[in-house]
Order: structure tokens, then C-alpha cells, then sequence
């Protein structure tokens, strides 16, 4: 499943081939057919584990820290930013996950409409329980947690530019991530 993501992550799910797959899986084609049935079965598949990932992540990185919202954010936040940027393989990842997930037939694509609705509610909670105890002044919690997922999502391209380090970017998006939970709007 990686040398095949790595494969969508650089010539995007049209040009990928499952040949192109196979081949630098270092399988056979009927190997690749009879493990995927289709480049779109792959896909729903590497989608399916990645959101079981990042959900599983969040949710245990949210145990390390002090459960203020405040602190809670700032975990979540440099959690999901550095699953996407962590090393290469990831941001390919995070590339095809985000770019691709559309094509999926409308049963697959429920159920990572469901995964990403569960990753959009854990920022939501953390956005209204900083609302009711006062850390937090938005009107509307859900689409400020829509818009810290876009924020830390967003960065994989433009990362290289950035010419910083992924500490250093994670710093400066949790600063911009406080900022719209507090932004009164």
C-alpha cells in the first residue's frame, strides 16, 4: 500500500497505474489485482487506515497533555500538523488523502465522510469547552474547528518553502490556531 500511495502522491490517482504500483511494490500485477481489486479499492483502503491513524493519534496524544482547551488545542493542532509533514512518505500521503478521497464510490466515501466528521468533531470539542469556560470567544465552534482543520491540512504544500523547521511551523500554526478560537467572531 505505500509504494502505491507514494505512486498516487506523485502522479496523482489518474496517472497512477496499478502496473506503476506493482512495480515499485516489487509484486507482480496479479499480486497487486488480488490484494486490490481496483486502484479505487486501494485508495478506499489507504483512506480508511489513514483516518483510523490520525483519529488514533489525537485521541492519545490529547492524554499527554493538561485538559485545558487552550492546551488541548495546541496538542491537537502540533498532532495533526506533524502527521502530515513528518517525513516525505506522509506528505505524498496527506497529498492523495485530501486530494483523492472525492473519487471514492458513494458507500466508501460515506464511511471516510464519517472519519473525517469524527476528526472535525474532536477540534469542535475542544473549541466549545474553551467557549464555555471563557479561553475561546467564537460564535460558531463547528466552522472555527472547520478552519483550524483546513489551517493545519493546508500546510503540506507550501511546507518546503517555509524554510522552517516542522517544530518551528507547528509554533507558529498553534499561535494562528489560538487566534481563531479567540477571534470573537
Amino acid at each position: 500500500m505505500r509504494a502505491a500511495v507514494t505512486v498516487m502522491g506523485e502522479d496523482g490517482y489518474e496517472g497512477a497505474s496499478m502496473r506503476d504500483m506493482a512495480a515499485r511494490a516489487g509484486v507482480s500485477v496479479a499480486a497487486m489485482y488480488y490484494h486490490f481489486p481496483s486502484k479505487l479499492h486501494l485508495l478506499s483502503e489507504f483512506l480508511d487506515e489513514a483516518y483510523d491513524v490520525i483519529l488514533a493519534r489525537l485521541e492519545r496524544r490529547a492524554r499527554t497533555v493538561a485538559p485545558t482547551p487552550p492546551e488541548q488545542l495546541d496538542e491537537a493542532v502540533g498532532t495533526l500538523i506533524a502527521s502530515y509533514l513528518h517525513d516525505e512518505f506522509a506528505q505524498l500521503a496527506s497529498n492523495v488523502a485530501w486530494r483523492e478521497y472525492t473519487r471514492l464510490e458513494p458507500p466508501e466515501r460515506k464511511a471516510i465522510d464519517e472519519k473525517r466528521l469524527r476528526v472535525l468533531e474532536f477540534f469542535e470539542r475542544i473549541v466549545a469547552a474553551g467557549v464555555e469556560n471563557g479561553d475561546f470567544h467564537v460564535a460558531e465552534p463547528h466552522e472555527a474547528a472547520r478552519a483550524l482543520i483546513i489551517l493545519c491540512t493546508s500546510l503540506v504544500e507550501p511546507y518546503p518553502e517555509m524554510g522552517r523547521s516542522m517544530a518551528e511551523v507547528i509554533t507558529l500554526y498553534q499561535g494562528y490556531a489560538r487566534a481563531i478560537a479567540c477571534s470573537g467572531g
